[in-house]
């Protein structure tokens, strides 16, 4: 396994220079909540077709490949599909066999009818991806890094470079501290179940430092070599037997591991959402139209819930003609009382 500080290292590289693909989820939404939902991948002919896609497809989307008329030596693939609503896609979301089936998804398109207007509400929301919570991320790493992190400011200049790489360092030491914790933890529950006199849970805190300096350096294949580690450094061979005492956990711990190092190697993607009638209220930084749309990539869904959300108002013309009937009903009634 890679050092934590080259893992984060390559994922802002990623970040600043961009996948060999682009992709954009483009989802179109009807007045009555229906939507056609799009994934566009432009690349070379290799890319376009490789798996990974931020949300599952099958035989059931329509698909198109194409040359692109812009790119150079780049190619289109195009995914559609039509639904009815929110709840079929969430449905597929259920189906994904890759990764991101751990990650916590919901999609909600809704309309609420008010008298001469209606509003259709967009939700898509993923929640935080990051494992190891035993520490409080809000602890370590503020407001201001946070959108450092996520690019929601972007640097510009050297003072904006090093606060960038302040907040990696930062988001660095709590991935490193908070992992270490969690493995202590993880001990001490295994050394009360092995009630050994001569070693007890509080003793590890001494060897806090050790086991950091592991998390850090992340060369092990399995998180149980620590326990192995433990017993070497200590000299005590009855701590050996935590490796079997702890198993489930060790494995737990490892597929925590696996699923934080595949956020980490998440393609950058671009969600828009195109809602009908005026745009009324949104939390997006890209706003043209009726249109809004969103980046998702791996650090701004690793710490806190992502969410991407637009209302749009819809005029119910009907009420409208309805009322102006009523009014020129009316309006007749008095004329005909009047000339009575």
């Amino acid at each position: 396994m890679k050092n934590v500080r080259i893992i984060l290292s390559l994922i802002l590289t990623i970040l600043m220079l961009g996948s060999c693909r682009e992709i954009k989820v483009e989802t179109i939404v009807n007045d009555d909540g229906s939507f056609v939902r799009i994934i566009k991948i432009t690349g070379d002919s290799t890319d376009v077709m490789r798996s990974g896609l931020p949300y599952p497809v099958d035989d059931t989307w329509e698909k198109v490949l194409e040359k692109d008329t812009i790119g150079n030596d780049e190619y289109l693939l195009t995914y559609t599909k039509q639904f009815s609503n929110s709840n079929a896609l969430n449905n597929e979301l259920e189906k994904d066999t890759g990764w991101r089936k751990k990650l916590k998804r919901s999609i909600n398109i809704d309309k609420s009818f008010g008298v001469f207007y209606s509003y259709i509400t967009y939700i898509e929301k993923i929640e935080a991806a990051n494992p190891f919570t035993y520490l409080n991320y809000q602890d370590y790493i503020s407001k201001t890094d946070l959108m450092w992190l996520t690019s929601k400011k972007i640097a510009l200049n050297s003072s904006d470079s090093t606060a960038l790489d302040l907040a990696e360092d930062i988001a660095e030491k709590y991935l490193e501290e908070s992992f270490t914790a969690e493995i202590i933890q993880l001990l001490k529950s295994g050394l009360t179940k092995l009630n050994d006199p001569s070693f007890t849970p509080n003793d590890i805190d001494r060897y806090r430092d050790s086991i950091s300096r592991n998390v850090n350096n992340m060369d092990f294949d399995s998180s149980s070599e620590l326990a192995d580690n433990l017993a070497t450094w200590t000299g005590n061979e009855e701590l050996f037997k935590l490796k079997s005492i702890l198993k489930t956990q060790f494995e737990d711990l490892d597929n925590k591991i696996e699923f934080l190092w595949k956020t980490f190697q998440m393609e950058e993607y671009e969600v828009s959402v195109e809602l009908p009638g005026l745009i009324t209220e949104t939390n997006s930084l890209s706003v043209v139209g009726n249109n809004t749309s969103w980046k998702v990539n791996s650090m701004s869904i690793l710490f806190e819930d992502y969410v991407m959300k637009s209302e749009s108002r819809v005029i119910n013309i009907w009420m409208f003609i309805g009322a102006g009937i009523v009014i020129l009903l009316f309006l007749i009634m008095l004329l005909v009382k009047s000339f009575r």
